[in-house]
Parts: C-alpha cells; sequence; structure tokens
C-alpha cells in the first residue's frame, strides 16, 4: 500500500507539472516517491526489510532474543540483500526521473 501511494504521489506530481500546477524546475524532486515507490515495491514482494537487515534484526518484536540474525554469513547476506534492494531502487527512481525531465 505504500508502494502504491508512494507511486500516486509521483503521478500527481507529473500531472501537477503537465497543467503548469508545478513548476518544470521541480521534476528532478519526482526522484523521492519513485525511489520510495520502488523501494517499497521490492520489499513487499520480496516479504524482505532492508531496514532490519542492515540492523540485522529479523523481527520488530521485543523478545529474549531480540529477533537477531546471529549467523554472521546470514547477516552479511541480508545486508548485502539490502543494499541490492536500495540500489535498484535508486538507479530505477534515477532513470525513470531522467526520462520525464527530458520528455517534459
Amino acid at each position: 500500500m505504500y508502494a502504491a501511494a508512494a507511486l500516486v504521489a509521483a503521478g500527481a506530481f507529473v500531472l501537477g507539472v503537465v497543467v503548469g500546477i508545478v513548476p518544470q524546475e521541480l521534476v528532478p524532486a519526482l526522484f523521492v516517491p519513485l525511489a520510495l515507490a520502488t523501494e517499497w515495491y521490492l520489499q513487499a514482494s520480496k516479504s524482505f526489510c532492508a531496514f532490519l537487515a542492515l540492523l540485522g534484526r529479523y523481527s520488530f518484536e521485543e523478545s529474549d532474543d531480540r529477533g537477531t540474525v546471529e549467523d554472521p554469513a546470514n547477516r552479511e547476506a541480508d545486508q548485502q540483500y539490502a543494499v541490492r534492494i536500495t540500489a535498484t531502487a535508486v538507479v530505477a527512481a534515477a532513470l525513470v526521473t531522467t526520462v520525464v525531465f527530458v520528455a517534459l
């Protein structure tokens, strides 16, 4: 739902530029909702939380083991995957923002 909301915000932003409500100079700001939409979509589709992975955890729940990933190899793999998801989102958002900027 968050990804969809961010995508709707990006669409509204582009529509605002097209109809002249939003200045065309602000098109690079489109990057933010696009990056968030992509990041949130990728995390949801993989049932993976990048934030937890970067913390070395697997749960927000407070418990005796505090949801910590104990195996260093697994923790590193999770952290690398989190970085890949975020890098993918950043690159995708940058490409779409560039295309929109050039098209408008």
